[in-house]
């Protein structure tokens, strides 16, 4: 999911409800901070031997301690913000740097995104190794090459 779609998936939600960031250890702490949203060009080959380029965006969270979270239409406003102000923002990949209790950080793709009345949850799925070859040659299955020796084949690792 990128910015932009998790901005038109939350367009229907009040501007005074809670935005909540969740994983499977819970809820990100009221009173967290979006410290940054950036825009990474990179460059890449993969086990395969093909070189590529993308984009990849990046919301880093600070997980809070304080008595309630970011409203809704905060959080539109700063990202709105920033796409303005970083040319392809919006429309590359999006992934969230957070941990809990700000102890190191972990990369987590967006999940489901439950809204209701008073409060916005954006379920945060934590990111994994993938090979690109078998994904290319298998379709997401193929994510699973190297550990599977028939598999391993489509990349040659």
């Amino acid at each position: 999911m990128s910015l932009d779609e998790l901005l038109i998936t939350l367009s229907d939600a009040p501007d005074e409800s809670a935005l909540v960031f969740a994983t499977a250890q819970g809820d990100i702490g009221a009173g967290y901070h979006v410290t940054e949203l950036r825009l990474a060009e990179v460059t890449g080959i993969d086990c395969g031997g093909v070189v590529s380029h993308w984009g990849e965006a990046t919301l880093q969270l600070l997980d809070g301690g304080g008595r309630a979270h970011i409203q809704v239409g905060k959080f539109r406003s700063i990202a709105q913000r920033s796409i303005a102000k970083v040319a392809g923002l919006g429309s590359a990949p999006l992934r969230v740097e957070f941990a809990h209790g700000n102890a190191g950080l972990g990369l987590y793709g967006i999940g489901e995104v439950v809204m209701a009345a008073a409060r916005s949850t954006v379920t945060l799925a934590p990111d994994r190794a993938l090979c690109k070859p078998a994904v290319r040659a298998l379709g997401p299955a193929g994510a699973l090459c190297c550990v599977e020796e028939e598999l391993s084949a489509a990349c040659g690792c």
